[in-house]
């Protein structure tokens, strides 16, 4: 059964003295019929294009039609048998249920991928502060009053209504979850990292129960700060569609009350850049009522961050810093931006020197980067890249209008 590749619960076993073989029957994992070659020899599957082998541990798609052979022994495939035979299945068949087995198995697998998604660090083994993310002094003083000084001084907050959770909320690279993490780090609270669309993909089945068994480690732990990337991926709107964003909700709305009135030290920050897509009862006092908006950076904030990114890179002694700052905010440069474009410059000097050359054909050594200096011509040359994808970007999708 090596091919199946998701959980069995239960198994129909129906004898049959008449065929000298094996079939095997399934759903897949969209709810499609497939049978699977149990047997040491092949199989031969016929339909309206002919037949095809089935060799052994290998599996097919059936439709109503098909015909499977056993030998000589032919099985047609029907979408309904003529007759309901289910109350007297118990004559013809075995029945094995593996459903309380499949639960243990689930779990397990559901402990190991949320364990993968996780990122899970403590404070004082994190470098990152908020001294480290800039242009954002505003969010980091509502961080402060909301998160940071009731976790230092409870006993001033006893009297006042703590928002549990808060909404980070703005475009891509504004530095949203760096705030998060330094937050964390300034408060030495146990951190914890889940990253919202990975969270929907790879978690396997049961997820509400799953959801309050990693809240009850964060509990345990507090003070804890839980960050939810992207949490408009498993957060959105509930409807009849989504099945899965819905339960998420309904169980995060109850660990989110449980939390308020049970006055625990667990703050919960979800990011996200589509706030419009949360579902309304998420957005409420008591669950989110505090939102942060994470904007570009000013001319200020862009110096700032430009200092943070370049202190350790060795540049030229006419660098002028505040022209550049201003070159990048009339960019519209983000946090995430203006890191790169110091990583572009750093790299276009090494292109200039001729050093990736050296690497390429192996003659570089360290003394060939003992006297590099980062130019302002290697930062312009960054900016105009930069400003020219942009443009590219913003243009509209070939196509037709009315």
């Amino acid at each position: 059964m090596d091919s199946v590749d998701h959980v069995i619960k239960r198994v129909f076993f129906i004898e049959d003295d008449n065929i000298n073989g094996n079939l095997a029957f399934f759903k897949n994992a969209t709810g499609e019929k497939e049978v699977l070659n149990i047997n040491d020899f092949d199989l031969l599957v016929s339909n309206e294009g002919g037949q095809d082998a089935l060799k052994p541990n290998d599996s097919f798609y059936v439709v109503p039609d098909d015909i499977i052979y056993v030998d000589d022994m032919g099985i047609k495939i029907k979408e309904e048998p003529k007759t309901n035979l289910s109350l007297q299945r118990h004559i013809f068949a075995k029945v094995f249920d593996f459903t309380k087995a499949s639960k243990d198995v689930i779990k397990r697998q559901n402990a190991k991928e949320l364990s993968a998604l996780v990122k899970e660090t403590k404070g004082k083994n994190k470098p990152l502060s908020f001294a480290d993310v800039g242009g954002q002094a505003q969010a980091i003083e509502e961080l402060k009053k909301g998160v940071l000084f009731p976790i230092q001084y409870p006993e001033a907050f006893d009297d006042i209504k703590v928002n549990h959770g808060i909404i980070l909320t703005g475009p891509p690279g504004t530095g949203k979850t760096l705030l998060a993490e330094a937050l964390a780090n300034e408060s030495n609270a146990y951190f914890v990292k889940l990253n919202g669309s990975e969270l929907k993909s790879k978690w396997v089945g049961e997820s509400e129960e799953n959801l309050r068994a990693f809240f009850d480690e964060a509990i345990e732990k507090q003070p804890s700060i839980v960050v939810f990337d992207e949490f408009d991926s498993v957060a959105k709107k509930r409807d009849n569609v989504d099945n899965y964003s819905a339960e998420f909700v309904n169980q995060f709305l109850s660990i989110m009350s449980d939390i308020e009135k049970q006055g625990d030290d667990v703050f919960v920050l979800a990011t996200t850049n589509k706030i419009e897509m949360l579902d309304d009862a998420i957005m409420r006092s008591g669950r989110f009522g505090k939102h942060i908006q994470i904007g570009p950076p000013d001319l200020q904030g862009t110096r700032q961050i430009l200092d943070i990114h370049t202190a350790r890179k060795p540049l030229a002694e006419d660098i002028d810093k505040d022209e550049l700052a201003k070159k990048m905010f009339s960019i519209k440069a983000t946090g995430a931006d203006i890191a790169r474009l110091s990583a572009d410059a750093h790299n276009n000097a090494f292109e200039r020197l001729g050093i990736f050359e050296k690497m390429a054909n192996g003659t570089f050594t360290k003394a060939d980067i003992n006297q590099l200096k980062i130019t302002n011509e290697d930062f312009d040359l960054a900016i105009n890249n930069f400003a020219s994808e942009s443009k590219v970007k913003e243009r509209k999708k070939i196509g037709y209008t009315k």
